[in-house]
């Protein structure tokens, strides 16, 4: 019994010697040194693409490794640069050289048998052992050590370039295109906004480009500066004068593809083009019937009709609402509404009690830093809030103005009342008497570099002689805070206005 349970004993031995031996050949070779690390295989979820698609191209890809796990990968879309990314798919952004353009995309995979790995987005060095400047297969990355497939997978990408869009505003929305249309009868100074875009990406357009009036072969296109979003159109440009105008607009991409060209006005639109018929520019900001004949047949009558036609009208009152300018102005003060008022030496602009202070400060300012001249009429609401008082400050001669009117009664300033002149310069003022209406006034205080130029006239119902006209800095503007057409007794109103454009401005 002993001797058997030794034999037993031996016998087992042996069988787990022989066992330790074969796990030893196998996970070590017959030589007894450990195999290296086997290198992982890449995959691309297409083999090929033969239709071409647009610029933006979406790819997937992914790694096996038969004796570990896969970590990251490096991708590349033109074999010199590499990067490194633990995504195994991604939206690319592919860029048009000419009208249609190959890409190779190649993508290898890393496994886990390094002990640091690069951050995403870190490029990634190969040997270039040929010296051609593009990895080749079996091509080491260094710092990936032998954690990385040499030979990347690779597909073919054909891209097909596409046509730029555009449009009128600043986006592709009808509302955009309305928001920016202009009035359908300007002077010879026009502004146009445009939005141009390209599935291939902005950097891809080459020109943008507008004709007038001849879309045709033979057109004459003007390039738009490719940094601009905005364009300007004026008389020297060939603006047909007096008479309708249409432009059109059209981009071209690097490969030469165009877009489809876009026109103004639109269907059933136009835009007639006016020119100025001479120095004056009269901008109706009132609802008065009676105002409106006064500055009519003032400029019709005074100086022996001198400038019965040198002068126009512009609306601005009839058409606008609570919450909309006047249809009569454009989408853009500046430059248009501005280089509009430019092209008039002198602009008389009257108003009621909601004077369109927001848009004199936006545009009266720059007019005459270019020598423009300026009557502005008008009275305030009351109460005069903040906004307006700052508004006013910023465009008229004034420094400041009183916080309540000089008198809350309507009729304090009777019939007969004189408003009086203060000479300033060469000339002297008529005395302005008023004849009907009723209304009520601010005391005005000018600027150091204005000078009081008319007063209204003692009265128990006030205190003092409250300044109610201003001459401004340079004599460029007048500014009185009285309607003239309540004090034209005696003619005196139709005095004033021909000794301010005759004799003040030298028109």
């Amino acid at each position: 019994m002993k001797n058997n349970h030794i034999i037993s004993i031996n016998f087992c031995n042996k069988i787990l010697f022989s066992l330790v031996i074969y796990l030893l050949i196998s996970c070590n070779g017959l030589t007894g040194i450990p195999q290296s690390n086997l290198l992982p295989e890449t995959h691309i979820f297409l083999d090929s693409i033969h239709v071409q698609q647009n610029s933006q191209v979406y790819l997937s890809w992914q790694g096996d490794d038969s004796d570990g796990l896969i970590i990251g990968y490096i991708i590349s879309w033109n074999g010199k640069e590499w990067f490194y990314t633990q995504k195994n798919d991604s939206i690319f952004s592919l860029k048009v050289e000419t009208s249609d353009t190959n890409y190779t995309f190649r993508v290898s995979a890393i496994d886990n048998s390094l002990s640091i790995y690069p951050k995403e987005g870190d490029i990634i060095a190969f040997s270039d052992m040929n010296n051609n400047g593009i990895h080749d297969d079996n091509e080491p990355f260094p710092s990936l050590s032998s954690s990385v497939d040499i030979s990347p997978a690779a597909l073919k990408v054909p891209i097909k370039n596409t046509a730029p869009l555009i449009a009128w505003g600043i986006d592709t929305n009808s509302k955009s295109a309305i928001a920016v249309a202009l009035p359908d009868t300007t002077f010879t100074f026009a502004t146009f906004q445009y939005f141009v875009s390209d599935l291939d990406g902005i950097e891809t357009i080459a020109s943008v480009e507008w004709c007038l009036n001849d879309s045709s072969s033979s057109a004459t296109w003007h390039k738009i500066p490719l940094n601009s979003k905005m364009f300007n159109i004026k008389e020297s440009d060939g603006l047909t004068i007096n008479a309708d105008n249409r432009i059109y607009l059209r981009a071209t991409d690097i490969g030469k593809l165009r877009s489809k060209i876009l026109q103004y006005p639109f269907e059933g639109k136009v835009w007639y083009v006016k020119k100025p018929m001479g120095p004056i520019l009269l901008i109706k900001d009132s609802g008065s019937p009676d105002a409106d004949a006064f500055y009519t047949n003032a400029l019709q009558n005074i100086s022996g009709g001198k400038f019965s036609s040198g002068y126009d009208v512009l609306d601005i009152y009839s058409s606008k609402t609570v919450i909309s300018q006047a249809k009569t102005l454009p989408p853009f003060i500046s430059p248009m509404f501005i280089e509009t008022l430019k092209l008039f030496k002198t602009i008389i602009w009257y108003s009621d009690k909601s004077p369109s202070v927001e848009l004199a400060q936006q545009s009266l300012p720059e007019y005459m830093r270019t020598n423009g001249k300026v009557i502005f009429i008008t009275e305030f609401p009351v109460p005069l809030s903040a906004e307006s008082r700052i508004a006013l400050m910023d465009f008229a001669p004034i420094d400041s103005i009183s916080q309540k009117e000089v008198s809350d009664d309507p009729l304090a300033i009777r019939n007969s009342t004189e408003i009086k002149p203060i000479k300033v310069g060469a000339w002297q003022y008529p005395v302005l008497i008023k004849e009907k209406g009723s209304v009520l006034v601010y005391n005005l205080f000018p600027k150091v570099t204005a000078s009081p130029l008319y007063i209204l006239s003692e009265n128990p119902k006030w205190s003092g002689t409250p300044i109610l006209g201003i001459l401004g800095e340079n004599r460029q503007m007048i500014f009185m805070h009285m309607p003239l057409h309540l004090v034209n007794k005696n003619g005196g109103a139709l005095q004033f206005l021909e000794i301010a454009l005759t004799k003040e401005f030298a028109l």
